[in-house]
């Protein structure tokens, strides 16, 4: 069986985590490789083959629209429903943090 790919799941890489996040506000494509490298310290880099793929896939399942701002540029925004698969994946990354803070702190729950 194939394996199923983060459009289906819902559980986003870092990259798409990141690309979605920073579309809380209309931006176009090139801004938003800058901006990701910018809010991770260059932790992700997204280059513009994987960006502008990503962009088209998430398009396709609903989470952002893209709007023509001239001949040559698009501008992207997330959706309520992009907002709520960005929102689910924030509540599950901190439940992942919140449990590995406990092991590596020492703490526990016995």
């Amino acid at each position: 069986m194939a394996k199923l790919s983060p459009y289906e799941t819902g559980e986003l890489t870092d990259s798409i985590f990141f690309t979605l996040l920073v579309l809380t506000e209309p931006i176009h494509g090139y801004l938003i490789m800058q901006k990701v490298a910018d809010i991770t310290d260059n932790n992700i880099i997204i280059g513009p083959a994987t960006m502008y793929t990503t962009l088209g896939k998430m398009v396709s399942v609903g989470w952002i629209e893209d709007k023509e701002i001239d001949n040559s540029k698009k501008e992207y925004h997330i959706t309520p429903k992009g907002m709520e698969v960005l929102e689910k994946n924030l509540k599950l990354r901190q439940f992942l943090l919140d449990v590995a803070k406990k092991f590596i702190g020492g703490g526990s729950d016995e």
